[in-house]
This record gives C-alpha cells, sequence and structure tokens, in this order.
C-alpha cells in the first residue's frame, strides 16, 4: 500500500483504567484528532528503523469506521466490506466498530494471538477471522454498544469515541492499548510499534487518527510478583479499602496469613470499585478504574 503524501499522525490513548496493565504507566496524547490534515499514520519511511513498542501485558485494540462506501441513505444500506491485518506481537483483543454495515475480513501475521473480535455497529456487523478465534457481535439499534468511534478523541456529527472505549474498557475488563480511525475506509494494518496505516479515503477530505498508550511505551523494569504474599509468613493484619468517598466501604481484619487476607481481597471483585488491599501495611492487591485513584489510600 502507497502511504498518503499529506503526512503521518502519532497520538497516545485516552486510559480510563489500569485494568489488565499490570506494570505499566499512565497515559500521554502525542498528536492527532479529528482537526488534522488528511493523513496515513505509518510505520515510517524508507530506512527508518521501526521499533516495536514493548508488550505490557494482554492488550486492547480499537479500530473504528463510519463506513466502508458512501453507497447508502433514503433507509437503503447495503453492506460494505473492510479488512484488518494485525502485525503487532502480543495477546489482544481486537474490536472493530461500524455506523453503516460492514463484513470485516481479519488476519493475522505469524506469532500474533488474537483472543476474540469484538464487532460494534449501528447496523448489522459480520466477519471472518483466524481459525479458533471467538467473534462477539452488538450490533442493531437495540444491540450495539451504544456509541461509534471514527475520530480521536470525537468528531462532530456522532463520532463519540471516548463512550466507546469506556463500553469496550468495561466489557471486557481491560484498559485500552491502541485507537485508530477514519470515517471511510476499507483497510488498516496494525504494526508491531502500534502504528497503523490504511486505506483512510484522504481525497475526499477525511484523515486517520491515532491514539496510542504512553503505557506501551515505557514498562516497569519489574513487573508485580506473581505471589504477593511470597516471603510474608505468619498471621498480620489485613485491610481493605474502596478508593473514592462516593464508593465507601473497607474493613479490617487481624489474625490472618497473608494468603486468607489475599483470598478475602479477591472475593466477589467489582470491576466498577477502585480498591486497595494490604497486609501488615503492605499492597497485597490494588484495581484502579482511574490510574492514581488509590494514591490517596
Amino acid at each position: 500500500m502507497t502511504l498518503s503524501n499529506y503526512g503521518r499522525t502519532l497520538a497516545g490513548i485516552f486510559l480510563t483504567g489500569a485494568l489488565g496493565l499490570l506494570g505499566c504507566k499512565g497515559t500521554v496524547v502525542i498528536g492527532g484528532g479529528g482537526d488534522d490534515p488528511p493523513g496515513q499514520p505509518g510505520p515510517g519511511g524508507p530506512g527508518d528503523v521501526v521499533v516495536p513498542a514493548p508488550v505490557c501485558g494482554s492488550e486492547l485494540h480499537l479500530i473504528g469506521i463510519y463506513e466502508s462506501h458512501g453507497n447508502h441513505g433514503g433507509g437503503v444500506h447495503p453492506a460494505g466490506a473492510a479488512s484488518v491485518h494485525v502485525e503487532r506481537q502480543s495477546s489482544s483483543i481486537l474490536v472493530l466498530s461500524s455506523y453503516e454495515p460492514v463484513h470485516w475480513t481479519v488476519t493475522a501475521a505469524e506469532g500474533v494471538t488474537i483472543e476474540k473480535v469484538i464487532l460494534n455497529g449501528y447496523h448489522d456487523q459480520t466477519a471472518d477471522v483466524p481459525a479458533g478465534v471467538p467473534v462477539e457481535i452488538h450490533d442493531g439499534p437495540d444491540g450495539s454498544l451504544g456509541a461509534y468511534a471514527y475520530a480521536w478523541p470525537h468528531a462532530e456529527g456522532g463520532s463519540d469515541t471516548q463512550a466507546l472505549v469506556a463500553a469496550v474498557q468495561n466489557l471486557t475488563g481491560r484498559a485500552l492499548t491502541s485507537f485508530h480511525g477514519c470515517y471511510q475506509a476499507t483497510q488498516f494494518t496494525l504494526h508491531d510499534d502500534l502504528q497503523a496505516d490504511s486505506s483512510c479515503a484522504v481525497e475526499a477530505g477525511y484523515t486517520q487518527s491515532s491514539h496510542v498508550a504512553e503505557s506501551v511505551l515505557e514498562c516497569d523494569d519489574e513487573p508485580p510478583t506473581a505471589d504477593p504474599c511470597a516471603g510474608k509468613d505468619g498471621v498480620g493484619n489485613y485491610q481493605f479499602k474502596s478508593c473514592s468517598e462516593e464508593q465507601g466501604g473497607g474493613g479490617f481484619f487481624p489474625g490472618l496469613s497473608c494468603q486468607e487476607a489475599l483470598e478475602k481481597c479477591l472475593i466477589n471483585p467489582d470491576p466498577q470499585i477502585s480498591k486497595i488491599c494490604r497486609f501488615d501495611g503492605e499492597i497485597i492487591h490494588k484495581i484502579e478504574l482511574v490510574p492514581g485513584a488509590c494514591d490517596a489510600y
């Protein structure tokens, strides 16, 4: 595919939670958005060195369009077609969204793991995916996730990107890793460095916008230990606290082992609550819907 000469855009995701990205930093917006000149981000020009972004954990990628063609209106909505090729060497959930009906074709490079493909659209969405990959469909006026995304952070006329981001994060329990979108396009390639190129209809004045979480640009040198109770022998005090005044709640239990404290902490987890658990004052579990939510607790 030939990249547009209009330029490229890089950006960073708005991250509404740290779910699923253990050991990763916060979020930055590097650029991009619906007001940029027409262009198609890509992996760099001839001779450039493409450095894959580090993988901080399981990922969530969202690709959105409004339509794959403009041949619709007056109650007539023939299905279009679009393809997505994933080169990102990670394990991820892929969310594909279109307002108009689209049949998606998903392919993946060797070494790529796609855990699931989620389809979203006001009109019918279907897909061909690699063998063994489950497909979850949310389409139709009453069945969609309630929002559509083709521009960042949003676009006048209906692209409520942030609402869809919130919906897919809530649905998957995972923080968004990357977003790429264009009002009209039929092809996207997600590269290993998390940039993407596409067939975005720049000749019609549309622009591809792309956002990548800062968390995948810099991971902690040492990920959290798999066993937070390692080295914590004997009995001690367990304390948990919800990390907001609105949510409230907490508790204190003396005379427990660390493993018993951890089991109490993980009973009936609520994905809508930021919570911090401690054993003898040391954090053994923390989940934050918004980065830093538990800093004061």
